[in-house]
């Protein structure tokens, strides 16, 4: 794991914008503070910042380069399958200098060209020059697990694993209003956009070729659909193939040549992915519990699970203080807005458990193949419409006269009861996405001066079954705000993160099945429970899905009161600032906090995000 940046350039560059490259890996130092180094001449430069995983010798650094220099590669990831790849090259006559697989994939690329890509198992984000073909290749993993950013100027092209580092060059800042619209209802930013117009995130499973002459050509080597082969197999044995492909994926991401340990939250996806790891080595296990917020605190499962699986487990027990430190920290981190308030939870996890590992494996993936969301169970009950739905329909009048919130078991239930009752009028695409918003976009177009709708035909396809909602989830919710929490706060702490769920191979077998194996009347993630129940204490698959949650209603009224009051609450900042209507953020201030406390912690993010970045 390690951060990369580069420019290329359609002519010679001067040494003051190739020097820029030194300065991008300055600001990524956190994703790999082991090595730095950059690599060019004066019409490109390549620059790189490494986590030492595999193989972590001075030999192993990057830029790498082979066959003289004719190959050049700057890379992020891990290559799950490289020794086999790199088996057969040695039986074809290739030599090697590493045991990294840096140089595995370099030398695959020179004897397979762009097709190595569909060789790989892992997660990934590189660049690779390649001389005589006089161009550049640049690559990002089937599932967006590894970010990369880019820029396309005039004279040159510019690319990096955070768009802090493409900062450090000469582009233009314009905000990207569309995208702001968008982040203020999904409190994220989808791919390919970013908040700046000039920058851009290059999509999964998509590539980039860069002539000399700048000429770009984009390709799509990857979609989960077009890998699906519908199976008839019945649910046991179905079951049973999830639980030896989940077993696989575990055992391929074990290789390590430094501490390894896994997420243990007490779920049924970190618990199950413990097991499997602790099935072929001891491996630590890692969690934290809530001192202040007994409410969010989980670790007593964690602590079962543990027990059962007999793992050396940590404990961190973390303080409201020291989250609000972990949230200052993180968000001087985020090089754009982003609004997920698990990722303080998540941030307090990975830098407590860097003090031990360097590589930790995470359960990340399984809700969104699984189904295991409680907008999964809502959009299944709404398609059913069973006696459950139509009761929730008849009793919406009622609990629309209580007022909603967060703040009480009542409140929260009048707050779902009218969620879903006006979700489940809608058609079911766009009752998928009604559920799946925070801020609602009547909202955001009052927040905003200039608001641009969100296209839904371009962030989702059409939603015919059940299969195809746990697909939009995969490619909007996983991509966009699951894998940008776990990488940017994971990289933050310089801990690579590893996400068995989210093998090609498993991902391809899970969407193949039909989506009754997954979801039912009775309950969801069937396949995966069934998988491991053998496994697991029975408590782990009865409870409640539980996230990383935090406080942030409790925060508004104490330590985060003075931020809110300085710059969402200030007439002449906001109206000086040009972007959004001061009487509509007021009125949320009006209303129950706990209400409208998505929206807020959404506009208090964007503002500490823009102070910071754009003064």
């Amino acid at each position: 794991m390690c951060g990369i940046t580069g420019i290329i350039g359609k002519k010679k560059l001067s040494s003051a914008l190739l020097g820029k490259v030194a300065e991008a890996c300055d600001s990524i130092r956190h994703r790999g503070p082991d090595s730095q180094d950059n690599f060019g001449n004066d019409y490109w430069a390549l620059g790189h910042t490494r986590l030492s995983v595999i193989d972590t010798s001075s030999a192993a650094n990057q830029p790498m380069s082979i066959n003289n220099g004719k190959l050049v590669i700057v890379y992020n990831g891990e290559i799950y399958n490289h020794n086999e790849i790199r088996s057969d090259l040695i039986k074809k006559g290739i030599s090697f200098n590493t045991s990294s697989d840096t140089e595995t994939l370099l030398q695959a690329y020179s004897v397979y060209g762009k097709n190595v890509l569909h060789m790989l198992n892992g997660f990934f984000a590189f660049c690779i020059y390649d001389q005589l073909e006089n161009e550049f290749f640049i690559a990002r993993d089937r599932f967006g697990i590894k970010p990369l950013h880019y820029s396309i100027q005039e004279d040159y092209f510019v690319f990096a694993s955070e768009i802090k580092s493409l900062l450090k060059f000469p582009i233009n800042r314009e905000l990207n209003y569309h995208a702001l619209g968008t982040y203020l209802q999904l409190s994220y930013i989808p791919a390919p956009n970013s908040i700046y117009k000039s920058v851009q995130k290059l999509l999964p499973g998509q590539s980039i070729s860069i002539r000399a002459d700048g000429e770009l050509k984009f390709e799509n080597y990857y979609s989960i659909k077009k890998r699906i082969r519908p199976n008839q197999l019945d649910f046991d044995s179905a079951a049973s193939q999830v639980k030896q492909l989940t077993m696989e994926s575990v055992e391929r991401r074990l290789i390590s040549d430094v501490p390894l340990g896994s997420f243990l939250s007490g779920g049924v996806d970190s618990s199950i992915i413990a097991y499997c790891a602790n099935q072929y080595k001891p491996v630590d296990t890692f969690t934290i519990s809530f001192k202040n917020e007994p409410m969010y605190d989980e670790s007593h499962y964690a602590r079962m699970v543990s027990k059962h699986i007999k793992s050396n487990h940590h404990e961190f027990e973390i303080t409201n203080t020291e989250l609000l430190e972990i949230q200052s920290e993180s968000q001087k981190n985020m090089d754009e807005p982003f609004a997920d308030s698990s990722s303080i939870a998540f941030g307090a996890l990975a830098k407590f458990t860097k003090n031990h590992v360097t590589v930790a494996l995470s359960g990340d993936g399984a809700d969104e193949l699984f189904s295991g969301y409680n907008k999964h169970a809502a959009l299944f009950m709404s398609m059913q419409g069973g006696l459950k739905h139509k009761a929730i329909q008849k009793a919406s009048p009622l609990f629309r006269l209580i007022k909603e919130g967060r703040d009480s078991k009542t409140t929260n239930l009048a707050r779902k009861v009218k969620k879903y009752a006006d979700g489940s009028e809608l058609s079911l695409n766009d009752r998928y996405f009604y559920w799946a918003k925070f801020t609602s976009a009547e909202m955001a177009k009052g927040l905003l001066k200039n608001f641009q709708e969100i296209d839904q035909n371009y962030l989702m396809s059409e939603v015919n079954d059940f299969n195809d909602i746990l697909y939009n989830d995969f490619n909007l919710v996983l991509q966009n705000d699951m894998l940008k929490k776990v990488d940017s706060m994971s990289m933050l702490n310089s801990l690579e993160v590893r996400t068995p769920f989210l093998d090609h191979q498993l991902v391809e077998y899970v969407f193949s099945l039909p989506s009754a194996f997954k979801i039912n009347s009775n309950g969801s993630k069937l396949l995966l429970k069934e998988a491991f129940r053998k496994e697991l204490p029975p408590e782990i698959f009865a409870r409640k899905k539980h996230g990383f949650e935090v406080p942030l209603v409790k925060w508004f009224k104490g330590p985060l009161q003075t931020n809110l009051n300085n710059l969402l609450l200030d007439r002449e900042r906001i109206e000086g600032q040009g972007i959004f209507q001061f009487d509509a953020i007021s009125s949320l201030f009006k209303q129950n906090l706990s209400q409208n406390q998505d929206t807020i912690w959404a506009l208090l993010q964007f503002q500490l995000w823009y102070y910071r970045h754009n003064q």
